[in-house]
């Protein structure tokens, strides 16, 4: 199974670049790990007072989730999907989080700008790009949807209505 990682601003465009890949990859089974990156304090307390923060986890909107699992049940070969955030701001703690989640290959497009998602958030592009693994970026014909934000929020919110 090869795990793949995905920044996200948690929009639409993050689940494209997703199905760009699968549409162009023979894996057989694939799990997905969303990602964003959050600055950690100069702060000494707050380092030190620092534990998982669940008020990151409740930005993840439903609509985004719920799109997920549609894309989840549409390619068989996703055997999980999962979200994390990042914290740090340097290439080794980046490579340390790429080892600790044993990430194959890193999935992006590097044309798309992601949103700050918290005041602390940072841009993962430029981190992804500075680090040295394996990367994958669509190429220009086959990136993006042909459904917008807008469609993508619609559908998923049907989609919740038939799941909950």
């Amino acid at each position: 199974m090869k795990r793949i990682l995905i920044p996200t601003d948690f929009s639409g465009q993050s689940l494209d670049v997703l199905t760009d890949y699968l549409l162009s990859c023979n894996e057989e089974q694939v799990s997905v790990l969303f990602f964003s990156v959050v600055k950690l304090s100069d702060s000494i307390t707050d380092l030190l007072l620092l534990s998982k923060r669940t008020k990151e986890i409740e930005l993840i909107p439903k609509s985004f989730e719920n799109y997920c699992k549609c894309v989840q049940k549409e390619f068989i070969r996703i055997k999980e999907v999962r979200f994390e955030y990042f914290y740090g701001n340097t290439i080794a703690l980046f490579k340390n989080f790429l080892d600790a989640n044993r990430i194959h290959e890193i999935v992006y497009n590097p044309s798309i700008e992601l949103k700050r998602i918290t005041k602390a958030s940072s841009d993962p592009i430029e981190m992804i790009e500075r680090c040295k693994w394996n990367k994958w970026t669509p190429s220009p014909e086959r990136s993006g949807s042909k459904l917008t934000d807008e469609e993508k929020d619609i559908y998923a919110k049907q989609l919740e209505r038939v799941f909950l």
